[in-house]
């Protein structure tokens, strides 16, 4: 909405482009005023400034500062990673690229020389890594993570298709691409059921 020019919005129209009702923006964007993030607006026939807006949403969220981010898996998944253009602008800096596989250690992806695994610890200190992103096989994941836990990173955003077992305090999301294929099958496959099954189902 920025991007477009637009100097403010309305609880209406944040709904209708999120697929929620006015009623459930303004409370959740009342909840962040209650939290200490204030925003600009939010009067009836007024709407909200938008980038008031969205700097409170960001600092709820805790991407209005610099995150270093990195990279484990010099793969398929992890060049794909390092192509996408998104990270900085929300926040995300990535510092360094690990692998494990001494085939792929010293060559240049992008603007960074792949590490070996034995670098972590150094890394992290150096650059003061919070987050890392996993892209290794699912027969390595677990002890990757483990030493992920051991450096001191607190999240890690998993793209193994395996569940993590960390310690306390060490935060995971998973991408799946699977299951969110299953879900897509889901959603279509109940759309071509005639009403009476889909009542029958639920």
């Amino acid at each position: 909405m920025i991007a477009a020019g637009d100097v403010t919005v309305s609880s209406r129209a944040l709904g209708d482009a999120l697929g929620f009702s006015s009623a459930q923006v303004r409370k959740d964007l009342a909840w962040i005023v209650h939290v200490g993030r204030p925003c600009e607006g939010g009067q009836s026939g007024v709407g909200y400034n938008c980038a008031s807006l969205l700097e409170a949403i960001r600092g709820v969220i805790g991407t209005d500062r610099r995150w270093s981010t990195l990279l484990i898996g010099a793969g398929n998944i992890g060049r794909a990673l390092l192509g996408y253009g998104g990270f900085v602008a929300q926040g995300f800096r990535i510092v360094a690229v690990l692998d494990g596989d001494e085939r792929v250690v010293g060559k240049k992806i992008g603007p960074f020389e792949v590490q070996p695994m034995s670098t972590l610890r150094k890394v992290v200190r150096r650059h003061h890594v919070t987050i890392a992103m996993l892209a290794v096989p699912r027969g390595a994941a677990q002890n990757v993570a483990s030493q992920l836990c051991g450096a001191g990173v607190r999240g890690i955003l998993n793209f193994a298709p395996v569940r993590l077992a960390v310690t306390e305090g060490v935060s995971v999301t998973n991408v799946d691409v699977s299951v969110a294929l299953e879900q897509l099958a889901m959603n279509i496959s109940r759309s071509d059921q005639p009403p009476s099954a889909k009542i029958g189902a639920a």
